[in-house]
């Protein structure tokens, strides 16, 4: 009940009042001054305050105008299902839990869902920019472009809501050599092509570990993974830098062996890119989209079996390779302080790739806006910080 002593609003009194979620709340208490009390961890609204904001931020003065109908929303979301680290969207799309959970958080709103499937991560980013799609899986190659791009495109603002797969050390990714190739060392693929997708998290790796080893392969063959690994059946490339499930697909067929090397840039992380000035006025979607993204990790934690069985039939690829390559991915969309250094390592080594240019502020990979901390919240889980989680991954936190 509201303080009426005081005249005080409890803050989900004002959210009822207002018909707002938290999220909008919390902002407008942040940049428009929306009056409030803090009392220890209790926030209170004065109601006439309330009221008086309300008059200035609204346009009450005006001539009274009649409602038009609110016209369905369209929803597009970009995402790789040849991306292994990007699988839990195809759990998403497969089982409805967007849909779902759209319809928990709006009864009365309309909703169509629509589902672009993309090559490669730097399409998708190519598709946000353009409006085309407003939520995408990427990886963490092109999350730094995005930012990157930012600097330059003045109404672009890719917004980090979460991360997807995540693999330890460079796992997910490998240089991989024809089977019978006897290639042993980094200056034997000298003057060999190399294939990989280019613009990729791959490639990007790629240019790491031959500038390490000292190593000029002319040419480097950008191709689809399709064709890279069709270059490693057929022999007609020295090498292929591939991700899952291409290296697991590989191995299976007897066409490919990993290359001897070390480690490809520290740990390969994924994640969810949104339109920052579309989600600004749709939270309640990005919220809804982050709570099925939990209800996935959780799926492909708890059902690894029946998840492979569903990824198999909405990529194409043998479920046997699915269901080998499901485990060795770490399904968590929270931050770390580790994630936080690996993206800075990344961004460090991009730096120069896009042309410099005053950085406005635009939205990093800090935690950001707290929609992933209400999409747990929404779910009963426990409780996200508004900083990154400390130290290393844990075992005990998973979202």
């Amino acid at each position: 009940m509201a303080n009426e002593r005081f005249n005080l609003l409890s803050l989900q009194e004002a959210m009822d009042i207002l018909g707002v979620s938290r999220a909008t709340i919390d902002r407008w208490r942040k940049d428009k001054q929306l009056p409030h009390i803090k009392v220890g961890k209790e926030i209170w609204i004065d109601k006439e305050k309330l009221e008086a904001w309300v008059y200035l931020h609204s346009r009450q003065h005006q001539p009274a105008e009649r409602p038009k109908e609110r016209p369905g929303r369209e929803v597009t979301v970009g995402y790789q299902s040849g991306a292994a680290l990007l699988w839990s969207t195809l759990i998403i799309k497969r089982l409805g839990l967007f849909e779902e959970e759209l319809k928990r958080t709006s009864p009365s709103g309309s909703y169509r869902v629509t589902w672009a499937n993309a090559p490669n991560g730097m399409e998708l980013v190519e598709s946000l920019i353009g409006g085309r799609v407003q939520i995408a899986s990427i990886g963490d190659y092109p999350m730094i472009a995005s930012h990157s791009l930012s600097r330059v495109l003045p109404r672009f603002r890719p917004l980090f809501l979460a991360f997807d797969g995540k693999t330890s050390n460079g796992g997910g990714l490998a240089l991989v050599v024809p089977k019978g190739s006897n290639l042993r060392y980094a200056d034997e693929l000298t003057d060999r092509a190399i294939s990989t997708v280019g613009h990729s998290s791959a490639s990007h790796r790629l240019r790491q570990w031959m500038s390490a080893n000292g190593l000029v392969s002319d040419p480097v063959v950008h191709r689809t993974m399709s064709e890279c690994l069709d270059g490693i059946v057929k022999g007609n490339v020295g090498a292929s830098f591939m991700w899952e499930p291409y290296l697991s697909w590989a191995r299976s067929i007897g066409a490919g062996v990993p290359f001897p090397s070390e480690g490809f840039g520290g740990d390969y992380l994924t994640g969810i890119m949104a339109d920052g000035n579309w989600a600004a006025g749709h939270e309640d979607v990005i919220i809804s989209y982050l709570k099925a993204h939990l209800r996935a990790h959780a799926f492909m934690r708890s059902n690894p079996d029946k998840a492979s069985v569903i990824i198999a039939e909405e990529s194409g690829y043998p479920v046997q390779v699915v269901a080998g390559v499901i485990p060795s991915i770490r399904w968590d969309a929270s931050l770390y302080e580790r994630d936080v250094h690996t993206l800075r390592r990344l961004n460090e080594t991009h730096a120069g790739l896009i042309p410099a240019a005053e950085d406005r502020g635009q939205p990093g990979f800090g935690p950001g806006q707290p929609y992933l901390q209400y999409a747990a919240e929404g779910l009963k889980l426990p409780g996200l910080s508004d900083a990154p989680l400390i130290g290393e991954w844990s075992d005990e936190e998973y979202y």
